[in-house]
């Protein structure tokens, strides 16, 4: 693969809405010592809400505004932190839920095709401020959450990589709740450009049906999306993005637009 298109291209699916969070372990490692910070500005709609398995005629706008950053600790770790900022109404905004993930490659294989990758990831997600949670239109639930994730990644020498990525999510605040989720990404590098597609189930352990739009309680989805990056300088890149919730329960069926940037500091080489 080539090498100077990831040095500037972090893996950029960190955005978050008040409905989707979709993680931030991407199969990419910086090197030692490099940092990658990314923000973003993203926007999502639903005009129709599953309540269980019941359609209803809601529409939703959600605004949102995202800090991610990946500094390589060595060879085989990294450190990922993101930070969301969500915005729907005067009253449903501010600060969400921060992550924060430590990252682990386990195996590095390369052979005459390419090169093949097992990194594990653990971490927390927690609220970063006292968001109200009891209006018709919460940013979130105010969860405390542990994560984990197991992937592996194929990268070719041509540039195309496959990624296969699940784990668990075990939610302890403000009530006990596991879930899986299942994430699969097919992607292409260039020199000048980078473009992937991805598809992504989620499922929650639980029986229970929204009260509130948004508070997620036993939802479950599946849906696709894409994204697009342009390196500008070695150390910078902008990308746009896009997302699309295909089917589920206790989701909005809710497309979303991403733009951003991304700068890459230190010494990694």
């Amino acid at each position: 693969m080539k090498k100077t298109c990831f040095l500037v291209f972090v893996f950029l699916f960190f955005t978050f809405s008040s409905l989707l969070a979709q993680g931030p372990i991407s199969g990419f490692m910086p090197n030692p010592g490099q940092t990658d910070i990314a923000l973003s500005y993203s926007g999502e709609r639903f005009d129709t809400y599953i309540f269980g398995m019941d359609k209803q005629d809601v529409s939703l706008r959600t605004l949102s505004y995202s800090l991610f950053l990946e500094h390589g600790l060595s060879q085989r770790s990294s450190v990922v932190v993101s930070v969301p900022y969500l915005s729907i109404d005067d009253e449903n905004q501010g600060l969400q839920d921060a992550s924060l993930f430590l990252k682990y490659r386990n195996q590095y294989q390369s052979n005459d095709n390419g090169t093949f990758s097992i990194i594990t990831a653990v971490g927390l997600s927690f609220p970063l401020s006292q968001y109200p949670v009891d209006t018709q239109n919460p940013i979130g639930q105010r969860a405390t959450i542990f994560g984990g994730r197991l992937l592996a990644q194929y990268n070719f020498n041509s540039g195309l990589f496959l990624h296969l990525q699940s784990g668990f999510d075990f939610r302890v605040i403000p009530e006990p709740q596991s879930a899986i989720p299942v994430l699969f990404r097919l992607g292409y590098g260039a020199p000048w450009f980078y473009i992937d597609g991805w598809l992504e189930y989620f499922h929650a352990f639980s029986s229970a049906v929204d009260t509130n739009i948004g508070a997620g309680s036993g939802s479950r989805w599946l849906r696709t999306g894409g994204t697009f990056y342009v390196p500008i300088k070695p150390y910078f890149g902008v990308f746009i993005g896009g997302a699309l919730v295909l089917s589920g329960q206790n989701i909005g069926l809710s497309r979303r637009w991403n733009v951003g940037g991304v700068l890459k500091l230190g010494a990694g080489e």
